[in-house]
């Protein structure tokens, strides 16, 4: 195998490792929590926290209504118990049971609408519970399948630093130092096929002259993009 060959499946294998590397770094990258799952817990933390709230509000109605309803029984009790004389006093009490009785409607609207608000909250939080859990489900089922790609990964890019290692000593140090060099200005790709007369970097078509040289084994580079050419690699 001539040392164009060896480059070109230098290359192959330089290639493979940056796809690995890449697809390695998004599926580290993928393992974050979604945008989704963040936006499913917050409506899940504020249909509670809105559920708490209108239980904690209906229940200080339900207190102070059974605040007034006590107060009520008393003054009543008090107005009939014939201990009252004063017409003035009787008057104040009479008066006094009339505002309760009004504080005591309102309170009941109150709590009316208080009690659907809370069921509103309790749809809500239901629905976000649900919505959360199926979510969740759903990204811990993709993390469990991205450790096992991150894993596979990490197993590939071993093995393909191994044999780039093996054929790197294949090829004489200044020959590899260039290849290297190139790779790095060529976005990556420093050897390319030659296919037909045609350059597969960049698709210009070379001089016989060129592919004539190209195939006896000789470093050849396209006019075109300045890249090594390797013909006939099976």
């Amino acid at each position: 195998m001539s040392q164009v060959q060896q480059l070109y499946r230098l290359q192959q294998i330089d290639t493979e490792i940056s796809a690995k590397k890449q697809r390695l770094k998004d599926v580290i990258q993928l393992q974050r929590e979604t945008t989704e799952l963040q936006q499913a817990r917050q409506r899940a933390a504020n249909a509670a926290l809105a559920l708490r709230n209108n239980d904690a509000q209906l229940e200080d109605l339900n207190l102070e209504v059974g605040g007034v309803i006590d107060k009520a029984r008393r003054s009543e009790q008090h107005l009939y118990s014939g201990k009252v004389t004063n017409p003035k006093e009787l008057s104040d009490l009479e008066h006094e049971l009339q505002a309760l009785g009004r504080r005591r409607a309102a309170l009941e609207d109150d709590i009316l609408e208080a009690m659907i608000l809370v069921e509103d909250a309790q749809s809500e939080n239901r629905d976000a519970l649900t919505s959360l859990q199926s979510i969740e489900a759903s990204w811990e089922q993709s993390q469990a399948n991205l450790k096992v790609e991150q894993n596979d990964l990490a197993l590939t890019l071993h093995g393909l630093l191994g044999r780039r290692q093996q054929t790197a000593v294949t090829v004489p140090e200044k020959l590899l130092v260039d290849y290297d060099a190139l790779r790095t200005r060529k976005n990556g790709l420093a050897v390319v096929a030659l296919e037909e007369h045609r350059c597969m970097g960049c698709h210009v078509r070379l001089p016989e002259n060129k592919v004539a040289q190209a195939e006896r084994g000789d470093l050849v580079t396209c006019s075109g993009c300045g890249r090594i050419l390797a013909p006939h690699i099976s």
